[in-house]
């Protein structure tokens, strides 16, 4: 077995404890656990016990619609590098191209947005934990302690304090050692396949499974937040004997606190109300350990979003999590697919709400008037522009879309994007 295997095989009951609280809402004062608590590669939740079995998958019509908003598409896409894919309920009613797969931009954090959904369940908090190789004994904790983090990408000096006053609720009054933020719960890796050299990374900060203040201004997180920590014990009259530091957390440590992050749901609206490439690559590495083993990385996080795509009959290349990447693939019709499925979901409507509706987030000055929510991307080096959501028709029909251009400059790419959302608004598709 090589070294991490042992935290491999301890994967799960941080977060279980942590999700349990989360549902029930409790606040009680964190009570030392007598056995240890697994912290694994990640400290990653299992996947949430109502995961979806896929429902069949859309079909395609025999015979593509032909109405007034099907000539509309038509006209506006005519001799352009266009893909479209238009359906409601469960069928696709029409496709320009679409089954071609294209680089989707920021239409990848779609992906990663219902795969997370349906793996961690809307309501599930990402825990951060302070944990030691034994228990206190009279408020006393000798040793180290460990600040081991799992995909909460809203840490900061209040959470820290937040932590620091859970501990303190603990009784502990001296820990004998220094705060160690671990390095290890996901791999450290700032870069994707098909990224561009000395462009993507302006882009998008470093991912760490304990980050600090959006892991922006310090070349060590972990460091940021255990010294962050250490000063909210002190300031509480916690006597902290050593100074802070960084390594890979032990197997078998007791947890002696831990906080929860927003829920799931509230945290992909900002993702993609923003379209925040930060939240993107950490639940991909999130999804990667809760899939992969326990290996919160880039990698296994792209292959777990390809595989939960491929259930439900969609083929997606998948090289990371925000669409950074210009070797992502996908069709406009697999995207609609998925959107499709979405709606028959339990925690579809959470993906609804993370959609910026029109006039608002990525949306903002587009569509103002239209019953619209939707994902923007953009990629300006290949030029990539694409738009995927939903529309009300005017038969009051959910409509579900995705439009993938290339090669548009980007005024032209949402000219087009938008008249296709118009005509379906004020069309019957259903």
């Amino acid at each position: 077995m090589d070294a991490l295997g042992p935290r491999r095989l301890l994967a799960a009951a941080i977060a279980l404890a942590a999700l349990t609280s989360s549902c029930t809402g409790a606040t009680q004062r964190q009570v030392t656990p007598s056995h240890p608590v697994p912290l694994g590669r990640t400290g990653s939740p299992a996947p949430s016990p109502d995961r979806s079995i896929p429902t069949p998958i859309p079909t395609v019509e025999e015979r593509l619609v032909v109405a007034d908003w099907t000539r509309a598409i038509e006209q506006a896409v005519s001799g352009r590098e266009v893909s479209v894919a238009i359906g409601v309920h469960d069928t696709i009613r029409y496709v320009h191209a679409g089954a071609v797969r294209r680089i989707p931009a920021s239409n990848q954090k779609l992906l990663t947005s219902m795969a997370a959904l349906d793996i961690f369940g809307p309501r599930h908090r990402f825990p951060t934990i302070v944990a030691a190789r034994r228990p206190p004994k009279d408020g006393v904790l000798r040793g180290d302690l460990w600040l081991v983090g799992s995909g909460d990408p809203e840490l900061d000096a209040s959470s820290m304090a937040r932590l620091a006053a859970r501990l303190d609720a603990a009784g502990v009054t001296r820990i004998g050692g220094g705060v160690i933020g671990d390095t290890a719960a996901f791999t450290r890796e700032w870069w994707a396949p098909g990224w561009v050299p000395g462009l993507s990374r302006s882009y998008v900060t470093r991912t760490t499974a304990l980050a600090f203040d959006g892991n922006t201004g310090s070349g060590s997180p972990e460091e940021a937040a255990a010294a962050s920590i250490t000063a909210s014990l002190r300031a509480s009259g916690i006597d902290v004997q050593a100074e802070t530091s960084t390594g890979e957390a032990p197997p078998g440590l007791h947890t002696v606190a831990r906080i929860g992050s927003r829920p799931l749901r509230d945290l992909l609206a900002v993702q993609n109300h923003g379209s925040v490439n930060f939240y993107a690559e950490t639940f991909l590495k999130a999804i990667g350990a809760a899939s992969g083993g326990g290996v919160g990385s880039t990698a296994t996080g792209a292959d777990a979003v390809a595989a939960w795509a491929a259930e439900r009959g969609v083929t997606a290349q998948v090289r990371d999590g925000s669409g950074l990447s210009h070797q992502d693939l996908v069709s406009a019709q697999g995207l609609t697919t998925l959107l499709l499925l979405a709606q028959d979901e339990p925690w579809g409507p959470s993906l609804d709400d993370s959609l910026p509706p029109a006039g608002e987030g990525t949306l903002g000055g587009r569509l103002v008037g239209i019953p619209v929510r939707a994902k923007t991307g953009t990629l300006f080096e290949t030029p990539v522009s694409s738009l995927s959501g939903y529309v009300t028709d005017a038969s009051g029909t959910r409509v579900a879309f995705s439009v993938i251009s290339r090669g548009l400059d980007k005024g032209t790419a949402m000219a087009i994007e938008d008249a296709i959302v118009r005509a379906l608004s004020v069309g019957r598709v259903g």
